[in-house]
Parts: structure tokens; sequence; C-alpha cells
């Protein structure tokens, strides 16, 4: 029986929050995850279905291949990226959005996409079909073109990597984590920066991505101190530019976070994860025009 046009078009619609959430994590890039999504519809409305037992494997194996061809082509442009390269936030305003409904999850943080991003686009791909989505080895052999025991020894490789480098975060709290942002905001506008100081932990990293066009750090900040410091002197800028920022505290990719908006539009956006003792632990801040291009 050949099924009729909108039965692919339903299978499709049904599996795209998925297929979005594949792409989006494999390439940290909302532009391209929706570009997977849309070249992945193309050859999925063009296939013969007849010919294709499992809708969901052929969809994902096209999204994995797809989004590791941009992996490898974006990789000199992160080579010779100015500064910091961070991915492009999700921010709950878009969650009624099919593409924004990425399986929010521990795996969406911009601490752990920033990790990702040390990985070889295979190992990514491998990690995120069997340990994030669940995929048995079998499946993701087929996504990925490998046997079942070389993307077993691969996701055992890539995890020992990534807890090599992986610092312990806080399971989230909204109700702690909205206390202390609150408490970061106003003290960083009363320059108190000894009140900003208790608020960070130890080894506390801003890492903030301008891109090419945008004045930011060029290096990571580290400590309390220096974190302070350039927390309390941007916001004093801020405020004695008299530009009318309106800022407000949402989720980032999972977690509560910031956004300046200027006319409605995203101009910062800063992702917060909080070390276990509830300070603040790591600081992402993308300020890329181009990499906030998604979000109103």
């Amino acid at each position: 029986m050949t099924p009729s046009p909108a039965e692919p078009a339903d299978a499709f619609a049904a599996l795209r929050p998925r297929l979005f959430g594949i792409a989006y994590r494999l390439t940290g890039s909302v532009s391209d995850a929706e570009d997977i999504c849309q070249e992945s519809w193309l050859r999925w409305h063009v296939v013969d279905h007849a010919r294709v037992t499992t809708p969901e494997a052929y969809l994902v194996r096209t999204v994995t291949h797809l989004g590791i061809d941009r992996l490898r082509s974006a990789q000199h442009r992160k080579e010779t990226y100015v500064g910091p390269y961070l991915p492009e936030p999700l921010v709950a305003d878009r969650s009624g959005d099919p593409e924004a409904a990425a399986e929010l999850s521990d795996s969406l943080t911009l601490a752990f996409l920033v990790l990702l991003d040390e990985l070889a686009p295979v190992e990514r791909a491998v990690l995120l079909l069997h340990d994030v989505f669940g995929y048995d080895f079998d499946e993701v052999a087929t996504a990925v073109d490998r046997s079942p025991d070389a993307c077993r020894q691969l996701a055992s490789r890539t995890r020992r990597k990534l807890d090599r480098d992986r610092v312990e975060l806080r399971r989230p709290d909204a109700a702690h984590e909205k206390r202390v942002i609150e408490a970061l905001l106003t003290s960083t506008a009363a320059g108190d920066v000894e009140a900003v100081m208790a608020l960070l932990a130890p080894d506390v990293v801003h890492l903030s991505d301008g891109g090419p066009d945008r004045h930011a750090a060029r290096y990571p900040v580290v400590g309390p101190y220096r974190v302070a410091r350039l927390l309390v002197n941007l916001t004093k800028r801020m405020i004695e530019s008299g530009i009318g920022y309106e800022l407000r505290i949402t989720r980032v990719n999972g977690e509560l976070g910031l956004v300046h908006a200027l006319d409605g539009r995203a101009d910062i956006v800063t992702a917060l994860s909080f070390a276990p003792d509830g300070r603040i632990r790591r600081m992402y801040s993308q300020l890329n025009p181009h990499k906030l291009r998604h979000l109103v």
C-alpha cells in the first residue's frame, strides 16, 4: 500500500522536535539546526517511502550526517574565530515553537554544549545519540556508518574525555538561582565588588562571545575578583550610556539566565551555571549579533 502524502508529512512533523534537538546539540547553532531540518524534510519528501522501514531511523541518520558535515565545514571558522566561540542560545520565549521543543535537559545547557565543542564530529554524534537520546548502539551505528562495537568504544573514550574537563554543577533550583541572580543585579548596579564576589565560586569563569563585530573579552575571565570587576564595570557603562536596556530573568538553554534587550530584540544573552554550594561557577555571555538573530 502506497502511503498518502499526508502520512509522511505527519511522520516528519511528529519527529521534528527531536530532529531539531539532535541537530542543535550537534552544531550548537539554531540557524544550522533549522537548515538541517529543512534539508531533511526535502530529502524525506522525495524518498521512496515504501522502501523506508523506519521513518525515525531514516530521518535521524539524515540529520546526523548533515550535522557532522556542518561541524566539519565550521572547523576552520572556529579555529580562526576572534575570542571564545559559544553556541547560539535558546531562550524560553521560544519554547512554544516546534524547533525550540528540544527536549530540555542537562544536555541542553551551554556548559554541556561548550564541552561538546572539544569533541570530534563523530564523537559528538555518537555520545549524543546514545547517552542523550537513548538510541542503542546498533541504531547509532546505522546513523554514523560505524560498527556497533566501534561506536561503543568511541562512546567510552568520549565519556572519559568529558569527565576530565567537566566541573561539578548544582542541580537546577529555580528559586535559589533567581535569588542569586537578583542579588547579582543589585550588587553590580550598586558597584559593590565585594558583594558580587560573595556570589561567585572561587573558580568562577566568565566567557563572552562578541564575534568580530562586538567588543568583548577575548579570553576567559577567571576568578571572583576579576569577574566581579568586569561585571561592575560593564553595568556602570550601561547605566552611564543612557541606553534603555530591557533586562529580564528568563530560561537560557534550560537554566535561569539574563537577557538584555534593545527595542524588543536580544542584545546580550547570559547563561549561568551554579556550583554545588549555590554560588555562580560559570557565566556564558553571547553578544555576537549573528548568533542572536533568531531571538526577538
